[in-house]
Parts: C-alpha cells; sequence; structure tokens
C-alpha cells in the first residue's frame, strides 16, 4: 500500500485569444499546451529524483476528478511496484495446522502488524493447567536476516524465567506455525494482483532482478 502520494496537476487556463480562435486554432492550441505540459512534467520527474510516477490506469477506474498525474515518494532502499490488480477479488489459502499447537497452552491474543512487511509483535498463550502466561515475541532480526521469536515475561521486556525448556520450544513452534501461515497468505495475495510488470519490480526489489526463462528455454533443463 503506498502511504505517501503527491498529486500534481497541469491545467492551462484558456486566454481570451483562445476563445477568439475558432475550432481548428483551439485544437492546435490545446495540442501544444498538452505537449508542454508534458515537458514540464518530465523536467519535474527528473527534478525530483525520489519521486515516482503512478500509471493512472493503475487507479482501476478510481481516479478523481481532474487528476493528470500520480506520484509515490520513493525514499532510499525502497520500491516502487506498479501494475497490481484486483483480479476475482477472491483468492483460496492455506489454512494454519491445528497440529502445530502446543499443548496444554492456550492462544488468546495478539498484538502484530506488519512492519514493512515483516511480522512484528507479541502473541500471548496461557497455560491451561495453571494459568501462568507466555508472551513470544515476534520480530525481523536484520543481521541474521531472519525471523525471531523470543519467549518473554508476559508485561517485561526480559525473557522468560517460568517456564521449562520443552515448554518454550512447544510455543515458539506454534508461534513459528501461525506466522508461517500468515506470511505465506499474504505472499500469496502479492503474487495473486500482481501483474508481470508489478512481478518484475517485485523480483528487482529483492535483488532476484534475473533474465526471466521460458519453460522450454534450455537453460531451464541444464541443457545450455
Amino acid at each position: 500500500m503506498l502511504r505517501s502520494l503527491r498529486v500534481a496537476s497541469t491545467r492551462a487556463m484558456p486566454t481570451e485569444e483562445d476563445r477568439m480562435n475558432d475550432l481548428a486554432g483551439r485544437n492546435r492550441t490545446v495540442a501544444e499546451s498538452n505537449a508542454a505540459g508534458d515537458n514540464r512534467r518530465q523536467r519535474s520527474d527528473s527534478a525530483v529524483p525520489n519521486l515516482a510516477r503512478i500509471p493512472l490506469s493503475d487507479l482501476r477506474d478510481q481516479s478523481p476528478p481532474n487528476l493528470t498525474a500520480l506520484y509515490a515518494e520513493v525514499q532510499d532502499g525502497q520500491a516502487l511496484i506498479p501494475g497490481l490488480k484486483m483480479g476475482l477479488g477472491a483468492l483460496t489459502v492455506q489454512r494454519w495446522d491445528p497440529a502445530y499447537a502446543a499443548a496444554g497452552w492456550t492462544l488468546y491474543g495478539a498484538d502484530l502488524t506488519l512492519d514493512q512487511g515483516h511480522p512484528f509483535g507479541s502473541m500471548f498463550y496461557r497455560n491451561d493447567t495453571d494459568g501462568r502466561v507466555l508472551r513470544i515475541g515476534v520480530k525481523w532480526h536484520p543481521p541474521a536476516q531472519q525471523l525471531e521469536f523470543p519467549a518473554l515475561h508476559p508485561s517485561k521486556p526480559e525473557l522468560t524465567s517460568d517456564c521449562s525448556d520443552e515448554e518454550v520450544a512447544a510455543v515458539t513452534l506454534d508461534a513459528r506455525s501461525r506466522i508461517g501461515v500468515l506470511v505465506a497468505v499474504n505472499a500469496q495475495i502479492g503474487s495473486f494482483v500482481a501483474t508481470e510488470e508489478s512481478e518484475n519490480a517485485i523480483l528487482d526489489a529483492s535483488g532476484l532482478g534475473l533474465e526471466r526463462l521460458s519453460e522450454d528455454d534450455p537453460r531451464v533443463a541444464g541443457r545450455g
């Protein structure tokens, strides 16, 4: 989702001379005005390198009246993914498998968000026997490039001290399995609404901007 959009409009006001011209003259003036507007927009795009232009066709018939150009602010380290579509508006996904549920523990709360696509927050489990609460943190660890699930005190920023290693392992696996489904479903939805243009942009942003080969290309089978 684009969080920062900037709208630019270039609309030339008609002059008295324009109104006095005949139809051919007005058409010529409009054409010249549109060409000048395109040149101004091109100069504006190059003058502000962190603005990426979004095709109005990507708005799926939701373009506001008189909108002539739409831009997204793209910061360093970010990439614009264009060409997204809604498709049919429904998608079948794989549900979480209860076989990974931690025996004797119940997930009773969660405070989660997606931070730049990475799950972040906490999941709260209660022991069915004695009521102990175990909080499983969910965070992306950049140095290791992986999700981490520390077992934490319910209300303090410290590791838990009243659960055995076996209990922590079981509840952590439970949390990992649920978050794994969350990530997979979001990725599946992203693939579903992506066009070839946006797929290429996603791959490029992921450092996978390689040449795309067809299935019958000899290099796919290792023949080239």
